[in-house]
């Protein structure tokens, strides 16, 4: 049983590590279209961004069916008749929306290219050229966090969907399953440590970035995580040997709330980090109720921003404006009227969702 187990789950993270390859594929082909002026140009990068949001959602959506799929496999193994709804369409980020977090790449690109202000090329450099490999920084820095949000955000929401199964068949308890085939570096010691306990399914696991951690279900009569993470800790103990292995036994970890992610894993005598991204500020576990009013939110900003769109097409003038707590100057582009569809192409998604939820 322990073996189907292992070999359900390396095919479930194989499955979410394509689909969110695709999306960060479709991603990098989306922002290398764009000049370096449009990478500066809110007009422009927050269009590109609704397109992206309106991708990486239905990505979601597809990992949370993943999720489920392999709930009903593990507690059909241990005899439980899969029951209860659970929803496809949650976002797994709080105090943000898709949109917003589409546009961070943007926002890496900018802050570094700010911090060098003489470099900014009308046209992308070719190879050799002066300015070439501060650019390149900076693009690379981009899509590095643009991969690193993707993998995290199908992550969490495959987690929770799954958790979400367990829980509607009355599962009360999980574990964390370490995969240390599934990382050039193997496990980190952090999953090491926290795959000796159960989780309560009326939480969600705590991840942290590039985490490769399955869960499976738990209880007293069945454990078939415990029998996998035995062979495979065994296995890197004898791989590390002397000190390194005892290294790895002593690490102490602890728990703190992201304030987007909530529940993240970390080591215990690391201070976390005071800003917005990483503070629990009134964070929720993320549900219908929380999606809806994100879409509302998104449906709010396109709005706005659709007024600030007419108003550069009447002025042909830079518009600047504050919105959400945050500044935007929306800068003629030949490229604003495909931004503008696209967002319009995302707001005509969420207002379907929110006909299909009410």
């Amino acid at each position: 049983m322990a073996a189907d187990l292992a070999a359900m789950t390396v095919s479930v993270e194989e499955l979410r590590a394509k689909l969110v390859n695709q999306y960060v594929s479709t991603a990098r082909i989306m922002w290398d279209s764009l000049t370096p002026s449009d990478w500066w140009n809110d007009a422009v990068t927050t269009g590109s961004a609704a397109y992206l949001a309106l991708i990486e959602t239905r990505m979601i959506a597809q990992v949370r069916r993943l999720g489920i799929s392999y709930a009903d496999a593990t507690l059909r193994q241990m005899g439980v008749t899969p029951s209860g709804q659970v929803d496809t369409g949650i976002y797994p980020r709080a105090n943000t929306d898709p949109w917003l977090v589409a546009a961070r790449p943007a926002d890496t690109y900018r802050s570094l290219s700010s911090k060098t202000p003489d470099v900014r090329p009308s046209a992308w450099p070719d190879e050799g050229d002066g300015f070439y490999d501060t650019v390149q920084q900076w693009l690379d820095a981009a899509y590095q966090r643009l991969e690193l949000t993707a993998d995290t955000d199908a992550h969490a929401a495959q987690t929770s969907a799954t958790i979400d199964r367990y829980r509607g068949s009355k599962v009360l308890e999980y574990r964390r399953v370490i995969h240390p085939e599934l990382s050039k570096t193997g496990s980190c010691g952090l999953c090491i440590v926290a795959a000796d306990r159960w989780y309560s399914t009326s939480n969600l696991l705590p991840l942290h970035d590039r985490c490769k951690c399955g869960v499976a279900p738990a209880g007293a009569d069945y454990d078939p995580g415990f029998e996998l993470n035995n062979r495979d800790l065994q296995d890197i103990y004898d791989a590390a040997g002397g000190r390194k292995a005892k290294d790895l036994v002593n690490v102490r970890v602890q728990t703190v709330t992201h304030g987007e992610l909530g529940p993240i894993l970390q080591k215990a005598d690391v201070k976390p980090r005071d800003d917005s991204e990483i503070s629990a500020k009134e964070w929720r576990t993320p549900d219908r109720q929380l999606t809806r009013q994100q879409i509302r939110q998104q449906i709010d900003r396109a709005i706005e921003f659709g007024r600030r769109y007419r108003q550069v097409d009447e002025t042909l003038e830079p518009v600047t404006f504050r919105y959400g707590g945050r500044k935007y100057t929306f800068k003629p582009s030949p490229h604003n009227d495909q931004a503008r569809q696209y967002m319009s192409l995302y707001v005509k998604a969420l207002r379907a969702q929110l006909g299909e939820a009410a």
